[in-house]
């Protein structure tokens, strides 16, 4: 920071920084993004990068943390509203779709990925795991809410586990292909009234 400042040049924002080390660390994982990376992309000298984040672990960290908040901030809430199990799934996977959708780079960092990483430190792993936690939990209380599974929380579990299975599978597909990869909606929506039905519950009664 003294450096820039020094010859009169305005230092990139810490946010600055984390966009350029969200956007490498999406592309190319965190063993493919250096600190001269980061610094060149996003126009910040090492000597500010390493002020902001201490490490390379530092940065992960950080990027990683706002990538949670984001993408847990966005999805929808845990009550879809409709009368029927059918809308009630469909608001429910079209505004998770577009939570997705708005954080590509969120999505493809924190849904697990991470953990294919080899280097990474104790603090980022723990982050991750966190993230699952918290993204288990919205998806096991929507489904719930969905299907009227409050009495039977196991079930909602399973479901939930399912739906973030193929969510998972959707990110690892955009790791390789791009975001050319969108969430599979229509087809999840079958897989879910499928599972339901399994389990006994009354998904059809919308049926005309």
């Amino acid at each position: 920071m003294q450096d820039a400042a020094l010859h009169g040049a305005q230092v990139p924002s810490r946010d600055a920084i984390l966009d350029a080390a969200t956007a490498l660390m999406a592309r190319l994982g965190y063993a493919g993004t250096s600190i001269s990376k980061i610094s060149a992309a996003s126009g910040a000298p090492v000597s500010s990068i390493y002020w902001h984040f201490g490490s390379k672990d530092g940065i992960y960290l950080a990027v990683l943390r706002r990538a949670r908040q984001y993408l847990v901030g966005s999805l929808p809430g845990t009550r879809p509203a409709g009368d029927a199990v059918r809308e009630r799934l469909t608001a429910f996977l079209d505004g998770a779709s577009a939570a997705f959708e708005h954080h590509p780079h969120d999505l493809r960092l924190v849904l697990g990925l991470g953990m294919l990483e080899e280097g990474m430190g104790a603090a980022a792993i723990e982050e991750l795991a966190q993230y699952r936690v918290a993204l288990r939990q919205w998806a096991t209380d929507s489904l719930g809410h969905v299907f009227g599974l409050a009495d039977r929380p196991a079930i909602a579990d399973e479901l939930a586990r399912f739906m973030l299975s193929v969510v998972g599978g959707t990110a690892m597909a955009r790791w390789f292909d791009g975001p050319v990869t969108p969430l599979p909606v229509p087809q999840l929506c079958v897989a879910l009234l499928a599972l339901a039905r399994h389990h006994g519950l009354p998904v059809d009664e919308d049926r005309a």
